[in-house]
């Protein structure tokens, strides 16, 4: 750390609480610099992770994250070529009890502890899945694992315990200026294998007592409420969640047609943001059934229904539609119905940004290098395991557009959704509007004039007019699109409209939409494409001289980038007739 930083933050150490604020000695203006992070990974502390050999710490995540190496459950060394800016560990809260008692220094000689410790391993965390996973997350009522049964109060130590642990070392870790490390956990309904997860990231070291857990509270309404009770600014809490995995919920958690008006401002406050790219497959979008050009959507796609991938074939018409309807662009254009519907409270209940993350179970966040990548954990160590896993993928980043890496300015960020997600490359990415028309120095893309409302803003009033600038991270862009929803008389509609096409390292491109409305309702997203590379199952069977064996692994994936959106809501008075 600069010397500057370290005496300006012994001066705030002696200020009030209520005034501390870290000023970077690179502090700039909004907008002109990108972080790069995971917001979505497991260590030991993870029951799945764990079973399958991770025996890394959060504090061992966190310095991976930095540069540091990490042995991981197969003997393999594992190093990122360019450390992160920013992490949260997202152990699952469901098994801070359960781990603590059985992985701890003390380690109980119970015989369900037993078994985890002497069967911990790529081969056999199958087994421990079955036998503990399965029953305490995704059945009917969720289960308290057998060393709780009858010992509650000492299952509830062991469990704040753990918190304890878990916010000590994301403090610890957390390096203002140069290194941000956020207290997080993840929320993991599960009922009958559909994932309706949620990873819960504070702003502060100002945390509930609790880690409020789907086993404990089953219900998202229980998690929301209680985040509000519990974690609010005026005491200097802050919090949101962000669900991911959508493409494995089979259209679930997402009923804003029947919640309560206190149920939705909850969920207004606390989803801001949703993760659409992690290694168990994209949920940007899903195409129509039976569609005959499916390369809007057709992106590592992986489908899930109740306990096992399948294909189109298996879903009807109805069940595919529900499931359309909650991947990020459907749940989109259900937020503009919702803000419809929402008459003069003018609230939008799935105004949601778009991030990208691994859910990595290997302690090992940001390690989406194509050519590093080995596999999920789940079987690590064996191309046959791995090559079983092909809709599996290294996962995504996050990128943030901030002032300076603190804890204060990326939270603020992801609150005001000025944040984008990739496909695991770092492709600088800005999608931006303006009331005003907008221009493209190609000379000085970064003295630009600066556009009033960045990604993630909403618009009221006037004609938008839009810039998308990309640049390529190291393979060149071939594609920039711009996604636009909207509803014509009740009718979802969505355009995609490509506005380069070639083979470019960077571009700045002055947009308008030949087709708004101002009396209608809209978001508009940017989506960047690269030129396609080897895909991860191509380096590793072409390293093993065995592709002809695994159909459809030498194969080339198409990275991609997409912004958050921008909204256009205007006042109710001003709605166009016609719209329900």
């Amino acid at each position: 750390m600069h010397i500057f930083q370290r005496w300006l933050l012994v001066v705030l150490i002696l200020l009030p609480t209520s005034i501390l604020a870290t000023v970077c000695e690179n502090r700039a203006e909004r907008g002109t610099q990108v972080f790069w992070g995971d917001m979505h990974v497991h260590t030991a502390y993870s029951l799945d992770a764990y079973s399958f050999g991770t025996l890394n710490s959060p504090r061992e995540a966190y310095a991976f994250a930095k540069g540091k190496p990490l042995t991981m459950a197969d003997g393999s060394v594992a190093k990122l070529r360019r450390p992160l800016d920013f992490v949260a560990v997202t152990d699952h809260a469901e098994w801070f009890d359960f781990m603590y008692l059985c992985t701890d220094p003390g380690m109980s000689d119970h015989p369900d502890c037993q078994n985890l410790r002497t069967n911990s391993s790529p081969n056999e965390g199958i087994n421990l899945f079955r036998q503990y996973v399965v029953p305490s997350i995704t059945e009917a009522a969720p289960k308290v694992l057998a060393p709780c049964e009858g010992n509650e109060a000492g299952c509830f130590d062991a469990y704040v315990t753990q918190w304890h642990r878990v916010q000590a070392q994301a403090h610890e870790a957390n390096e203002p200026c140069d290194f941000t490390s956020f207290v997080a956990y993840e929320w993991s309904s599960t009922k009958s294998f559909r994932h309706t997860h949620r990873n819960v990231i504070f702003a502060s070291d100002r945390v509930p007592d609790e880690a409020f857990d789907y086993i404990r509270y089953p219900e998202l309404q229980q998690l929301f409420r209680l985040l509000d009770a519990h974690c609010r600014p005026v005491d200097g809490c802050d919090v949101i969640t962000i669900p991911h995995n959508t493409n494995m919920g089979d259209g679930t958690t997402f009923d804003v047609e029947l919640e309560t008006d206190r149920d939705l401002a909850l969920r207004s406050q606390f989803e801001r943001l949703i993760e659409i790219h992690q290694e168990k497959g994209n949920s940007e979008c899903l195409s129509p059934l039976g569609a005959t050009d499916e390369s809007d959507c057709d992106f590592e796609i992986r489908l899930n229904k109740q306990t096992r991938p399948v294909m189109p074939a298996d879903f009807n018409s109805a069940e595919w539609e529900h499931m359309r309807a909650a991947y990020g662009r459907g749940l989109l254009l259900r937020g503009l119905r919702g803000y419809l519907r929402s008459g003069d409270q003018e609230r939008n209940p799935l105004q949601l940004g778009f991030i990208g993350s691994t859910d990595n179970h290997a302690a090992t966040p940001g390690f989406v290098e194509e050519r590093d990548w080995h596999g999920p954990v789940f079987g690590l160590g064996s191309l046959d395991a791995a090559m079983s896993r092909l809709d599996w993928n290294p996962g995504g980043l996050m990128a943030i557009r901030a002032q300076q890496n603190t804890r204060e300015d990326l939270f603020a960020a992801m609150k005001r959704r000025e944040v984008y997600a990739t496909s695991g490359p770092r492709i600088d990415l800005n999608f931006e509007a303006s009331d005003k028309p907008l221009t493209c120095e190609r000379q000085a893309p970064a003295q630009n004039s600066m556009a009033e409302f960045p990604m993630g803003s909403e618009i009221k009033t006037g004609q938008p007019f839009f810039r998308i600038t990309a640049s390529k991270d190291r393979a060149p862009i071939q594609q920039i699109e711009v996604i636009k929803g909207t509803i014509n008389r009740g009718i979802f509609e969505e355009t995609v409209v490509s506005v380069f096409e070639g083979e470019s390292d960077a571009e700045c491109i002055a947009w308008q939409d030949p087709n708004f409305s101002e009396g209608q309702t809209a978001f508009w997203y940017a989506r960047v494409r690269e030129v396609p590379t080897p895909r991860w199952s191509a380096f590793q069977c072409q390293a093993a001289d065995r592709c002809d064996e695994f159909e459809g692994a030498d194969v080339k994936v198409q990275e991609r980038a997409w912004s958050s959106p921008i909204w256009y809501l205007p006042p109710f008075a001003a709605l166009a007739e016609g719209q329900p």
